[in-house]
């Protein structure tokens, strides 16, 4: 018997089925028609809802915005960080996180473009402060890897590791990008245009003469 007050087991995991429902119904609206054009009534009937229904679990449309928005930056969070590849430098490691990247975002293109719609929605200080926080939890894994690199000699010592972090960052990003507009040239490539964008910027960040032993000296010290 459920005692007055509370839900059962059962009616708590149709509630959390019925959230998550909405939200996957409204990436793809959002993704389709961007955030002002999507409405509640479009993901409500994309939901097989009531409009009343949606606004029950999102009391706004800008909740259910940051709902889906989070969900997305969650998974390509965790698919890049799921499971790091092995790899014998850090050239190499940082070349198997944006294949990674560029191969979920061609399995999953509505979420690549829910990514740029936040970008552009960035333009608000609200906005930008929450990608900034979504950000932060991963910035210090990598300029913990940036810092690996410098200390095993694949990056220049005297490069800062938390610049270069946000350099990562960006990159991620540009490749969102080219992949959410359909970019005819990474399309065409596929996995491989991860490599081809990475390794020249990788190159210019190895070390320079004579700097290589000191690299790996500071590491093993």
């Amino acid at each position: 018997m459920t005692m007055p007050g509370k839900r059962s087991p059962v009616r708590r995991r149709a509630r959390r089925n019925s959230r998550q429902a909405i939200i996957e119904a409204a990436l793809q609206c959002f993704a389709a028609k961007n955030y002002d054009g999507a409405s509640m009534a479009d993901i409500a009937a994309a939901t097989g809802i009531t409009k009343r229904a949606v606004y029950r679990y999102f009391p706004t449309k800008r909740e259910l915005f940051y709902a889906v928005r989070n969900a997305v930056y969650s998974a390509i969070v965790d698919n890049l960080w799921r499971e790091l590849p092995p790899a014998k430098d850090f050239f190499e490691l940082a070349d198997a996180l944006m294949r990674s990247h560029l191969c979920f975002g061609l399995e999953n293109p509505e979420m690549l473009r829910l990514v740029v719609n936040t970008i552009s929605e960035a333009a608000t200080r609200e906005f930008q402060e929450n990608i900034e926080a979504l950000l932060e939890d991963r910035e210090e894994e990598i300029e913990r890897l940036v810092q690996a690199g410098i200390d095993e000699g694949t990056l220049d010592p005297s490069l800062d590791p938390g610049y270069l972090s946000w350099v990562f960052i960006l990159i991620f990003y540009f490749l969102t990008y080219m992949l959410a507009c359909e970019e005819e040239w990474i399309l065409t490539h596929g996995e491989e245009a991860a490599s081809l964008i990475l390794r020249p910027i990788l190159d210019s960040l190895a070390p320079r003469d004579g700097e290589r032993e000191k690299g790996k000296a500071r590491g093993r010290s």
